[in-house]
């Protein structure tokens, strides 16, 4: 009985050792002779391999292969290493901790380190096995959170003293913050000889002198900083105050498109922008500041700004007190005719004249204070004098007035020229400009006058006023050109016109146009597919704020497709309605009115719209509604493919009956409703308002290539037409 005791102890003792060495990592056969996937290579099983994970932290799905981690550059050792922020959320705790080894070689022990920014929370430590005294602990002092941020930096731990001990390395995560609390690991490796050993020292160092905080010098003499315009690609120049925002990661080339195909329009080869398409989170806040310099010239500053919505501005500062003395908020913004678009901006600080002062860029919001939420700089020029600021004024407006790049998808060229056309410039713009315009016309087929048009016009050059304008010539439906009688131009074909006009001062001339839609009859609405390329034939009713560019208002584009999934709008003809593109905030509500039409023939009416806020009303010409109709199929459902049930900015032609009103005077409002949520936009086009016969809705489609990813090839599908519902 005895014996059979002791044979059970011993047995519960064996049991209770093996349970101690697996809890520590080692396994019953005994230790490893190397670190098992120290940096982490082994990623065929998907999960860990060589390590176990304890509580929440340290997910596998962390284990990762990204060139950056939150537009930090990452020197990883292979193909894959682990970033704490996407192995779960920064507030999750917990431990991993490697099989257990042999420690060989001579000792030493190399491994990277990112993150972790609280060393006393986020550490790494070596520990023996068996007695599990910890042999060394390694946190990462190095990240300040605004230099030195996810970066991998190379650590060397010297446990030469313990060569032939079993050991285990034990990553804890105990950080329940979101201030880089959580690490970034790879390159578990001991080192065979010294060589190793003193080569990962050295790489520590130069990563030290890439990443940190580099000299900042200046002299505040000087009445010029260094590096305004970021050209020598990095923040020389430029001492970061605080945060994560604004840093070395977000100075990229001004080629660099935003949204597959927008451009910044910036100055020079870089710019500094606090996004770089999704690598800088939106939330993440912070500020920089130029050198300190005397202002000197005439004290205009000038500086180009994009998005910068919800808080995020340009200051200028007192440089012994810090107060901010002018502050500069891009007013301008627009999503998305102007989002991240940069325009450039003036500052008449001539009050300051002899002033020790210096430049601080903002980014305050956290997207608390909406989207958009970071702020994009470029150019800066400080000192200037009053020739200077003249000079760069006709500069600037030339260069975009000239340029011939915009986006397939928006309109934001026409958008930027009408910005730099009407800024309010610190001195007299000496150029050529109008500063009103002639208004678009609708008449009846026959001989037009379109010189009477002109009464509207106006232009200066500078200060001066600008008399002589004139017609030049005006452009038929089928492209012809007339180029003399202007006083009775034959309109008697029906269609859109282009009437263009210019304005000569001293051997200059500046030209505008204007759209006269000459109509046969009056069963139709004047310019129904906005075949004009603006909405000539419509009035806005709602707001006041729509974009108006060069006289006309905005909205109607020419692209067929939309965002890089190439989705389609499911366009009539060359141009519609664009509810992106008229400079109304996605909340806000808009609507435009058409010319009275006389309904005939079968009392049937069309509109193509899309969008989630898209309606129809219909009115008798003394302002009785008998038809209110809205958009019905709208789905934020399987994106990109329409095919698969979505639908988004895809317009579908919605036929309405109202037969009942033949021969009565009517007319059409498009609006854009204000509603909840998301895909708060509008799109129309087609506005048929004659069929001879009722259309045979039921039996018709619209063919339109589908949205895809960049994965598949786009297939052709069918966008039925519709019955629309009267809700009146």
């Amino acid at each position: 009985m005895k014996n059979k005791l002791q044979k059970l102890l011993a047995l519960a003792l064996a049991l209770t050792m093996v349970l101690a060495l697996a809890a520590c990592g080692e396994k019953a056969g005994g230790a490893a002779e190397d670190i098992v996937n120290g940096d982490f290579e082994d990623v065929s099983s998907g999960k860990w391999v060589g390590w176990t994970r304890d509580d929440a932290a340290f997910n596998f799905r962390g284990v990762i292969s990204d060139e950056k981690v939150n537009g930090a550059p990452m020197e990883k050792s292979g193909e894959y290493y682990f970033a704490g922020s996407k192995g779960g959320n920064p507030v999750m705790k917990g431990t991993l901790t490697s099989d257990v080894f042999k420690l060989g070689g001579n000792g030493f022990i190399t491994f990277k380190i990112g993150a972790g920014k609280d060393p006393e929370k986020c550490y790494v430590e070596f520990i023996e096995s068996g007695s599990d005294k910890v042999l060394a602990k390694v946190g990462n002092t190095d990240c300040d959170g605004i230099f030195i941020t996810d970066h991998l930096l190379t650590k060397v731990v010297d446990l030469s003293a313990y060569i032939g001990k079993n050991i285990y390395i034990k990553l804890t995560d105990n950080d329940d913050g979101s201030d880089f609390a959580y690490l970034n690991v790879d390159g578990f490796k001991v080192c065979k000889d010294d060589a190793e050993a003193a080569a990962a020292e050295a790489e520590y160092k130069t990563q030290i002198e890439t990443y940190g905080e580099k000299p900042f010098e200046e002299d505040e003499t000087a009445t010029t900083i260094e590096n305004g315009g970021f050209e020598t690609g990095d923040l020389t120049g430029w001492k970061i105050l605080e945060g994560t925002a604004l840093n070395a990661a977000g100075v990229v080339p001004t080629s660099q498109y935003y949204w597959t195909d927008r451009s910044v329009y910036g100055d020079g080869s870089y710019y500094l922008d606090g996004n770089n398409n999704g690598a800088i989170p939106e939330a993440n806040v912070g500020a920089i500041r130029s050198q300190k310099f005397t202002l000197g010239g005439d004290g205009y500053i000038t500086f180009m700004m994009g998005c910068g919505n919800g808080g995020s501005y340009v200051a200028l500062c007192d440089g012994n007190t810090g107060e901010e003395l002018i502050k500069v908020e891009n007013t301008y913004f627009s999503d998305p005719a102007l989002a991240l678009t940069l325009l450039r901006m003036y500052m008449d600080a001539s009050e300051y004249i002899g002033r020790v002062v210096y430049l601080k860029v903002v980014d305050a919001n956290d997207g608390s204070n909406g989207g958009f939420a970071f702020i994009c700089v470029d150019d800066f020029r400080v000192s200037l004098t009053a020739d200077e600021v003249a000079e760069l004024e006709v500069e600037q407006l030339e260069k975009i007035q000239n340029e011939t790049y915009t986006s397939a998808s928006y309109d934001d060229l026409t958008t930027l020229r009408n910005y730099y056309s009407n800024y309010p410039y610190p001195v007299p713009l000496k150029s050529l400009t109008f500063t009103a315009y002639a208004k678009n016309q609708v008449v009846d087929c026959g001989a037009v006058d379109v010189t009477g048009y002109l009464s509207d016009a106006a232009a200066s050059f500078g200060s001066d006023a600008v008399t002589d304008i004139a017609v030049s010539k005006v452009t038929g439906p089928d492209g012809s050109e007339i180029t003399s009688g202007f006083d009775a131009v034959d309109m008697t074909a029906p269609g859109a016109y282009t009437v263009t006009y210019a304005a000569s001062y001293e051997g200059k001339t500046a030209e505008s146009a204007f759209t006269v839609i000459a109509m046969a009859d009056h069963n139709s609405v004047a310019n129904g597919g906005f075949e004009s390329g603006n909405l000539a034939g419509w009035t806005v009713v709602a707001p006041d704020t729509w974009s108006v560019v060069e006289g006309q208002p905005a909205g109607v584009i020419s692209a067929d497709k939309w965002w890089a999934e190439e989705l389609p709008y499911n366009q009539a003809g060359s141009w519609h309605l664009d509810g992106w593109n008229n400079g109304i905030a996605e909340p806000e509500g808009w609507s435009v009115r058409s010319t009275n039409f006389t309904l005939a023939g079968s009392g049937f009416i069309s509109v193509r719209m899309g969008g989630a806020a898209a309606a129809v009303h219909v009115y008798k010409a003394d302002g009785t509604e008998i038809g209110y109709y809205k958009q019905a199929r709208f789905s934020d459902a399987n994106f990109p493919h329409i095919g698969q049930g979505g639908s988004w900015a895809d317009m579908a032609t919605y036929v309405m009956d109202l037969s009942s009103y033949v021969g009565e005077e009517l007319y059409i409002v498009l609006s854009d409703e204000v509603i909840d949520g998301g895909w708060a936009h509008a799109f129309f086009d087609e506005v048929v308002t004659y069929y001879e016969t009722a259309p045979d809705y039921a039996g018709m489609a619209d063919t339109v290539m589908d949205g895809h990813t960049a994965e598949e090839t786009a297939a052709e599908i069918q966008i039925p037409w519709q019955l629309a519902v009267n809700l009146k």
